[in-house]
């Protein structure tokens, strides 16, 4: 009976156990670099911050573009004159000369209502402003571009960081594993007498550091999670793995060929937006020019009024007097000291710095590719140079291994292959991300990520 409570026990267990893998596995996401970009593509704060400022110049346009549309107003007043206006009238009128007599004009209880509609008809302003705001949002939509090919760059490498931190913690942990079990060998070789204290301590000492070393590792590993998902717009307490691996990234590419890529700046989004200031200057000082130029708009009003004794607006027997008018009104500047002159000089001063800025920006994007290219190719060279040292340091560390067993080689030697090895590794993978960072920032110029 014992037994078979236990049983029924151990399978509820299992049973719980199976569940909560379940659930787990089903609350992790898993991403590949590619679809890590495509969901912080949609969700990333920055990226839809820039999505808002593209709609909120969308409305921009429309604002200044309905400037030039039919405006149509209503209006109604209501006004009770407590003492009515007086006006003095010469006496000469009434046959009184010498004399001023007072007369009211007006009624104590005042209303009118109308509509009163203009439309624009040339203003030169207005249509460089919507050019202006058409031009703006062009601006808005660079500058997304933008903000997508950084995000695109810093989500890469923060990728690849984290799975080369993660090739180098399985490295330490199996490298610990050895050890340990090299320690313990070494243990029961020093308790029959075969070797010195000095010998089992002098491994302990390294089984110490690589414990520490994996510790450190798993909490910097963490934080780059935490990177990643901040960059990818997950919540920050959600668990995510990566599907890629570091060989896919470098195995199965051809770095020479990426180095032949032509380079182009003007295809480059920060020189499109430099060229985009440019064009706003350019619209900048053609508008304070239009300033020297007229503004014709024509208008009409309709309205009816009513003047009365007593409050009987509302009486339909009583008269409401109409007023219709139409027109055109011209306004033509014609002088307002030198304020315009210097504006348009203005103008001309921001656009050639504009310019300058331009050239700059081109020349840099130049300058920052080849440096690129070269980091590249530098790094290529480094990473199957640290490769072939990393497989020569591990095949000596596991024959000066064999050789201890055989006693031709002491603990010292082991630990000094030891870290020769490690070394070694870690040099490898840092060229690794060198490799990868190097290519990516290549990408990012080449706007090819």
């Amino acid at each position: 009976m014992l037994k078979q409570i236990r049983f029924v026990r151990l399978q509820v267990f299992i049973l719980l156990f199976l569940f909560a893998t379940i659930c787990l596995s089903q609350n992790i996401k898993s991403f590949s670099l590619q679809e890590a970009k495509e969901y912080a593509l949609e969700n990333n704060h920055d990226i839809r911050d820039a999505l808002l400022e593209i709609k909120s110049a969308h409305k921009q346009l429309w604002e200044v573009t309905a400037r030039g549309f039919p405006q149509i107003e209503s209006s109604a007043k209501y006004q009770y004159l407590v003492d009515i206006p007086t006006q003095l009238i010469p006496g000469e009128i009434f046959g009184q000369p010498g004399t001023t007599i007072p007369v009211k004009f007006g009624k104590p209880h005042n209303a009118s209502y109308g509509l009163s509609a203009s439309q624009l008809i040339f203003s030169g302003s207005y249509f460089v402003g919507v050019q202006a705001s058409r031009i703006f949002l062009k601006l808005s939509e660079e500058n997304l571009e933008r903000t997508e090919t950084d995000l695109k760059a810093t989500l890469t490498n923060t990728y690849h960081l984290i799975l080369i931190a993660e090739e180098n913690r399985s490295v330490l942990q199996e490298t610990l594993k050895n050890l340990r079990k090299t320690k313990y060998e070494i243990s029961e070789m020093y308790k029959e007498g075969f070797t010195e204290k000095t010998d089992v301590k002098q491994l302990q000492i390294s089984v110490n550091e690589l414990e520490n070393n994996i510790r450190t590792l798993d909490e910097q590993i963490e934080i780059s999670y935490q990177l990643l998902k901040l960059q990818m717009g997950l919540p920050l307490d959600g668990q995510i793995a990566l599907t890629d691996d570091l060989d896919s990234f470098i195995k199965n590419k051809n770095y020479r060929e990426q180095l032949q890529r032509p380079f182009d700046p003007y295809n480059n989004i920060n020189l499109k937006a430099m060229q985009t200031q440019e064009h706003l200057r350019r619209l900048s000082l053609k508008k304070e020019k239009t300033t020297f130029l007229p503004t014709i708009a024509a208008f009409a009003t309709w309205q009816r009024d009513a003047q009365r004794d007593v409050f009987n607006l509302f009486d339909k027997k009583e008269t409401w007097y109409p007023t219709t008018v139409i027109g055109v009104q011209l306004s033509w500047p014609i002088f307002n000291g030198s304020a315009k002159f210097h504006k348009i000089q203005r103008a001309r001063v921001e656009l050639r710095r504009a310019r300058i800025m331009k050239d700059k920006v081109e020349q840099g994007l130049t300058l920052e590719y080849k440096s690129a290219h070269s980091e590249l190719s530098t790094a290529l060279d480094r990473y199957k140079t640290a490769e072939m040292n990393r497989d020569l340091a591990r095949d000596v560390y596991e024959i000066t291994l064999e050789k201890y067993g055989e006693g031709l080689s002491t603990s010292l030697d082991i630990t000094q292959a030891h870290n020769q090895y490690l070394n070694s590794e870690g040099k490898y993978l840092q060229t690794i991300s060198d490799l990868l960072a190097a290519e990516t920032k290549l990408e990012k110029i080449l706007q090819t990520l």
